[in-house]
């Protein structure tokens, strides 16, 4: 198993993020914006092959994987394909360190993690409750998408002094503040269900702001996977 200190320091971690616990709060509500980043997504109709290491492709935490990413397979054009060994567009360890959380790389940058390094990290208990929502997470990061939350749109009123005590300026930038408005990112219309986005507490709102997590493909990740990898009928 690779253990995380092994991550190139340009590895997006996604953070544990802190119990939810406030009295009477407000639920998030927010004009609906996703996030993807299409100078990483993979070429259109490709096979990304994937290895895990330390288990065997029939291993059940591998078939939990294979189970909760297939859910993607639908509404894209791309084919997952589990490899042995490590030769791998995607290399995927397990954190017996993670609970609900998980980490990865976005799109293809996962191609320029040196070889012997994961691209990707998940919790090692797939029989976790919550272990479907983190793999679909992040295989959306793997596909190209970033948090929901972080469109520069969605107006979620931070309290700063509770995020600093909570994140390092970097976790913050990565995994929690609104991205820049730039041509580098596509802002699309999504649904606030998306699996990218965080669960919000609300003691890191000035406003009591609260989000669950999401625990499934929502409508607008569905609508984001669709016109980023179109499926196209096949023509003899």
């Amino acid at each position: 198993m690779i253990p995380s200190s092994t991550l190139p320091p340009y590895f997006a971690p996604q953070v544990e993020k802190p119990d939810e616990e406030s009295h009477q709060p407000q639920r998030l509500s927010r004009s609906r914006r996703n996030v993807g980043e299409p100078a990483r997504y993979w070429p259109q109709n490709s096979t990304i092959k994937i290895a895990i290491y330390d288990y065997a492709v029939d291993d059940p935490y591998v078939l939990a994987i294979k189970k909760a990413a297939a859910e993607w397979g639908p509404h894209i054009n791309l084919r997952f394909e589990f490899v042995a060994g490590e030769d791998a567009d995607v290399r995927i360890a397990a954190n017996p360190t993670l609970n609900h959380t998980g980490q990865s790389m976005v799109g293809t940058a996962a191609q320029e993690v040196p070889s012997g390094h994961p691209t990707m990290t998940l919790p090692s208990d797939h029989t976790a409750q919550s272990f479907t929502a983190t793999v679909l997470h992040e295989f959306g990061h793997m596909l190209g998408a970033h948090h929901a939350h972080q469109h520069p749109d969605a107006n979620i009123p931070w309290n700063q002094a509770s995020l600093d005590r909570h994140f390092s300026p970097s976790s913050q930038r990565v995994n929690w503040l609104p991205l820049p408005r730039s041509d580098q990112y596509e802002f699309s219309p999504y649904d606030p269900d998306s699996i990218m986005h965080y669960s919000i507490n609300p003691e890191l709102t000035t406003q009591n702001l609260f989000h669950s997590r999401n625990a499934t493909l929502s409508a607008g990740d569905i609508a984001w996977a669709n016109k980023t990898y179109p499926k196209v009928p096949h023509t003899p």
